[in-house]
C-alpha cells in the first residue's frame, strides 16, 4: 500500500464512520520514506479529510466528521 491508497481508503468512509488501524500495519503500509514519521502522516491525513485522529496504545482511528 501507499501513502495515496491508505488517502483513498480514508478519505471514502462515509461521514460518522470509523476506520481502526493497527499501528504497526499502518507504519508498514505508509510509504517507505515515511516509515520514520508515520504518526505526522496519519496527523496530516486526518486534517486534510477533515477526520477525528484518536491514537491508542496499538491503534490509529479515524472518524470522518459529519
Amino acid at each position: 500500500m501507499s501513502n495515496t491508497n491508505l488517502y483513498h481508503e480514508i478519505e471514502t468512509l462515509p461521514k460518522g464512520e470509523s476506520l481502526i488501524y493497527i499501528r504497526e500495519h499502518f507504519c508498514r503500509d505508509v510509504d517507505e520514506q515515511d516509515r520514520i514519521t508515520y504518526m505526522s502522516v496519519a496527523r496530516q491525513m486526518a486534517a486534510q479529510i477533515k477526520c477525528d485522529l484518536a491514537v491508542a496504545e496499538n491503534t490509529l482511528t479515524f472518524t470522518k466528521k459529519i
